[in-house]
């Protein structure tokens, strides 16, 4: 488990007259040229002042995001630089983030951002700077496909298509702290990154400190200074005490007995809708899903379009089809596997917590 994307806020820096830094100039309304969003951003080390609705730098490589923006407190408008950047991928000077990076490894991406910073006219010492975002990670090779995993996620509350960069992944969050599960492998796929170098699978595990107070709770520090002064392998601890705590802190029985209620829940759903005939249409619609998910909605569509020359035959059961499978689209259960939630749940907590 090792440092991905962090995020920082620049405290101390100073911007030379020749700097790359962009400035956005504000809005303003067109018929009577009032600035609508016209704030002090900074002043350079020749003390001329520069306004406007935000300023950036954007380095392709080593890649890096630097921002600053606007901040309002008490009246008094002033700025803050904010720093993002993903470790692995700065260290591998590509799109690729998928292997870890060792301390020695983290340290010397931090200096490489940071001589990159002085290049382009931010003059700072990144020791300095603090936290306001740690994702940390882990990848493991998987026994199963990613979508085998997908019931075992829903019933410990993971939501699928919330998270922003990976849709096709499973999200568990609040306001201080993200938990991410997706498929590491079509993620990069459609990155267009080449593969054939990786394992054939690969699951990724993020979790995400998302303020600086949350990064302070859990890794008990903040600075950057701190990180590599002990704190490294605080994180690496943290991370799977986040994980143990937020994601696999059941036995395999509470998740056996989570999935038995959550199929009675769905059985009282039927039997609400259907009244004596619920369990006739129960089996019909897991039928369904269960045909759509091996074979692919489409496939069965052509099928009976192939098989079936009545036309009116064939929409009626398209039809049925997309209704009953619709109807239990989001419902959990193991595809086309032997192996129970309870075995999918111990293995993922092992790999992920004891490995």
């Amino acid at each position: 488990m090792t440092i991905d994307t962090v995020h920082l806020h620049i405290k101390d820096y100073s911007v030379t007259p020749d700097t790359r830094v962009e400035v956005t100039p504000s809005s303003y309304v067109a018929g009577t040229g009032e600035l609508l969003a016209d704030f002090p951003l900074y002043r350079n080390t020749q003390g001329k002042e520069y306004r406007g609705a935000k300023a950036k730098l954007n380095v392709p490589a080593p890649a890096f995001q630097m921002t600053i923006m606007p901040f309002s407190r008490g009246g008094k408008v002033t700025s803050n630089c904010f720093l993002q950047f993903s470790v692995p991928k700065v260290h591998s000077g590509s799109e690729n983030n998928f292997y870890s990076v060792g301390e020695g490894g983290s340290q010397a991406v931090f200096k490489t951002i940071e001589k990159e910073l002085w290049k382009n006219g931010l003059h700072t010492d990144l020791n300095t700077a603090e936290f306001t975002r740690i994702d940390t990670f882990k990848n493991i090779e998987p026994e199963e496909e990613f979508s085998t995993y997908a019931p075992l996620f829903g019933l410990l509350q993971m939501r699928r298509g919330v998270d922003r960069a990976y849709p096709e992944g499973f999200l568990l969050k609040n306001t201080q702290q993200q938990f991410c599960v997706y498929d590491k492998i079509a993620e990069m796929q459609k990155r267009k990154v080449d593969t054939s170098h990786f394992p054939a699978m690969a699951m990724r595990f993020e979790h995400r400190a998302m303020n600086k107070d949350k990064v302070q709770a859990v890794f008990g520090f903040h600075s950057v200074k701190d990180l590599f002064s002990g704190g490294y392998d605080t994180v690496k601890k943290q991370q799977v005490n986040q994980w143990k705590k937020g994601l696999f802190s059941h036995t395999v029985e509470e998740v056996i007995s989570i999935g038995a209620s959550v199929l009675q829940g769905e059985m009282q759903v039927f039997k609400d809708r259907y009244d004596k005939k619920w369990f006739e249409w129960f089996l019909k619609s897991y039928g369904a899903f269960h045909l759509a998910q091996v074979a692919g909605i489409e496939v069965v569509k052509l099928a009976l379009q192939n098989f079936e020359p009545d036309r009116m035959k064939v929409w009626r059961a398209e039809r049925t089809i997309d209704m009953l499978a619709r109807e239990l689209e989001m419902l959990k259960q193991v595809q086309g596997r032997n192996k129970t939630l309870g075995t999918l749940y111990l293995e993922l907590k092992e790999k992920v917590c004891l490995n």
